[in-house]
């Protein structure tokens, strides 16, 4: 029986192009945010973040810190491709809450999302790796 060449290009791509691993983001990234009251006021607050990470496959851990808030140990962190996510506890209010980071790799620069626990959405960010 023959195979086409054809058909075993086309399936050492399902196979082997699904399974190929994504950027490994470990090192330092580092973005910049605005906050805002609501969307038609002007910044609240200008701020920064650093974000040192270290990925082995899909596990990523690491630490978040920056602008008025002490370094936090990342939990949950996952790189799936393109997608990155992971959790921080933070103290707001006296009181701590979890703080989901959702992110997308886009070349060199990770667009982030934050949403805090009990207060809902909080900041968007582009983080760039630093040299």
């Amino acid at each position: 029986m023959r195979i086409h060449r054809g058909w075993c290009v086309v399936l050492f791509l399902a196979v082997f192009g699904v399974t190929a691993p994504g950027a490994d983001i470990s090192g330092r990234w580092r973005a910049q945010f605005e906050t805002h009251y609501t969307r038609d006021q002007a910044p609240r607050e200008v701020g920064e973040t650093t974000f040192t990470f270290q990925q082995n496959g899909e596990e990523l851990t690491g630490t978040v810190s920056g602008t008025a808030m002490s370094e936090s140990l990342i939990r949950e962190g996952k790189v799936s491709g393109d997608k990155i996510s992971f959790v921080v506890i933070r103290r707001f209010g006296g009181r701590e809450r979890k703080m989901t980071y959702t992110g997308t790799l886009a070349g060199s620069e990770i667009k982030f999302e934050t949403a805090i626990d009990g207060i809902g959405r909080g900041v968007r960010m582009i983080a760039k790796k630093v040299p």
